[in-house]
């Protein structure tokens, strides 16, 4: 390393040694001496290294020097070099806060080149404290965007809870009763039962998997506005079919052309609340469980496709619900990988059987608290029950 004027040494002695002196500045540091009071303070902040020449004598005026400056300094490392004589031990320096104690005996040389090997640690010292800044900038910025983030995501997850519904209707001879358990910070499972008419309501549960939590709960806000149950033309109406619904929702979701396309699923319902009979289509959602009042529980299954991928069909079945039966629509939350509709190890069947009994509400509440218990899958997780009483 070669030394520069612009590398500057603070000397204090008592006096200093011009020998001493003489050497730094012909190696190109750059000298300013003083004695060991009177130091100008602003010396300190503009020099790279003190070279302290110590005698027992002024031993302790030395050891009280180095440790006001290091406290000084704080975290700013500046080297400390002690020149002590045969009456100063070593450990004097260095417990003070020196980094290397040479003898005044030592040659010039040794002291020069000592003194460059502590401004080379300096050097990489004063580097490392730059990125450590620069590190605790960027986390300071990471922490700004972070909270920025947290506040979007509160405002998505209040815009997307204001779309749920916040009563479900009851309607002629049909009840209805919903658990919503979003696992994730915003959700994206949704849900809605819509009046149609007098004697029809239209009813769904979906799942909107946009790429990240933000874009599913903006998807599922989306396709809430485009489900259409009902075409109203003049004085006239035609109630919209279940796998036409799906059709059109799928076409405008295909429409948005997005570089990464979304996903949701979904299944539809259409149900006559005066005499129990519906029409159903699916979307590659999980397939509806109907709980007879008697019987045991079973799966309709049904054909269909995620919506948004690419034009498809959505076949519609129709049913028919006997008075005390229910009908169970939800999300794949409920069903952790290890399960599935119908598998050996599906708890749905025997917990939906379990709570039967119990009127709308009550029973998706209990349905929820057990699998609930039994899963710690962290999918969001909603159930809708329809309940037909005549």
């Amino acid at each position: 390393m070669s030394s520069s004027p612009l590398s500057r040494i603070l000397l204090v002695g008592d006096p200093p040694t011009s020998e001493i002196q003489a050497a730094l500045e012909t190696t190109g540091f750059g000298v300013a001496c003083y004695g060991f009071s009177g130091i100008d303070p602003a010396e300190i902040a503009h020099c790279q290294a003190l070279l302290l020449c110590v005698t027992g004598k002024v031993r302790n005026s030395a050891q009280a020097l180095c440790r006001r400056w290091r406290i000084e300094l704080g975290e700013q490392y500046i080297p400390i070099v002690w020149l002590a004589t045969e009456d100063v031990p070593p450990a004097a320096g260095l417990d003070a806060g020196a980094d290397v104690v040479l003898a005044t005996t030592a040659p010039t040389e040794q002291i020069t080149a000592q003194l460059k090997a502590l401004l080379r640690i300096q050097h990489l010292h004063g580097r490392l404290a730059g990125r450590a800044a620069e590190a605790q900038n960027l986390n300071q910025r990471l922490q700004q965007a972070h909270q920025q983030i947290d506040s979007d995501l509160d405002l998505t997850r209040r815009i997307h809870r204001g779309f749920l519904p916040r009563t479900l209707p009851d309607v002629g001879n049909a009840k209805f009763a919903v658990c919503y358990r979003p696992r994730s910070r915003i959700g994206g499972d949704f849900y809605d039962v819509i009046r149609l008419d007098e004697d029809y309501v239209g009813l769904y549960v979906a799942d909107a998997m946009g790429r990240g939590l933000p874009a599913s709960s903006l998807l599922s806000i989306f396709v809430k506005k485009s489900v259409i149950g009902k075409e109203i033309t003049g004085a006239t109406y035609r109630l919209v079919p279940p796998n036409e619904v799906l059709d059109r929702l799928n076409r405008e979701l295909v429409n948005l052309s997005l570089h990464e396309p979304p996903f949701v699923t979904m299944s539809y319902v259409q149900f006559n609340c005066r005499d129990g009979t519906l029409s159903f289509s699916r979307a590659a959602h999980p397939h509806p469980l109907l709980i007879p009042s008697e019987s045991e529980p079973e799966y309709w299954h049904s054909a269909g496709t995620l919506l948004g991928v690419f034009e498809a069909e959505f076949p519609m079945q129709k049913k028919q619900l006997q008075p005390g039966d229910k009908l169970l629509l939800y999300t794949d939350g409920v069903h952790p990988p290890t399960t599935g509709p119908g598998a050996n190890n599906d708890p749905l069947p025997a917990v939906v059987k379990r709570h039967r009994h119990l009127s709308a509400q009550p029973f998706v509440d209990s349905v929820a608290r057990d699998l609930l218990e039994e899963s710690r899958y962290p999918e969001d997780f909603t159930l809708l029950v329809l309940e037909y009483r005549p």
